[in-house]
C-alpha cells in the first residue's frame, strides 16, 4: 500500500492527532499534546498506525469520563493533552 506523508496528515488529523516531519523522523501527538505524550517514528505506516490507535484510545478514555459522570449528575471535564 503506498500513501503519502499528506494522505496521513489528513487522516491522522481528522482522528485528533497531529504528525509532524523532520528529516527522515515522524512525530506524532495529541493535538496540543506533551512532548510526554508523543511518538516518533521513521516509518510513515507505523506513524498512521500507532496514530489512529492514540486516537480510539483517547475516545475510550473520554467515554469512560463522561459514562462515570452520568451517574453522579455533575459535569466532568476531560481534558486531553
Amino acid at each position: 500500500m503506498d500513501m503519502t506523508y499528506k494522505a496521513v496528515q489528513d487522516v491522522l488529523r481528522k482522528a485528533g492527532v497531529v504528525i509532524s516531519k523532520k528529516g527522515e523522523l515522524h512525530r506524532i501527538n495529541f493535538f496540543s499534546g506533551l512532548e510526554n505524550t508523543a511518538y516518533y517514528t521513521t516509518s510513515l505506516q507505523e506513524a498512521r498506525d500507532r496514530g489512529l490507535a492514540m486516537a480510539k484510545g483517547a475516545g475510550r478514555l473520554r467515554a469512560s469520563a463522561f459514562a462515570k459522570s452520568a451517574g453522579t449528575g455533575r459535569r466532568v471535564s476531560t481534558h486531553l493533552g
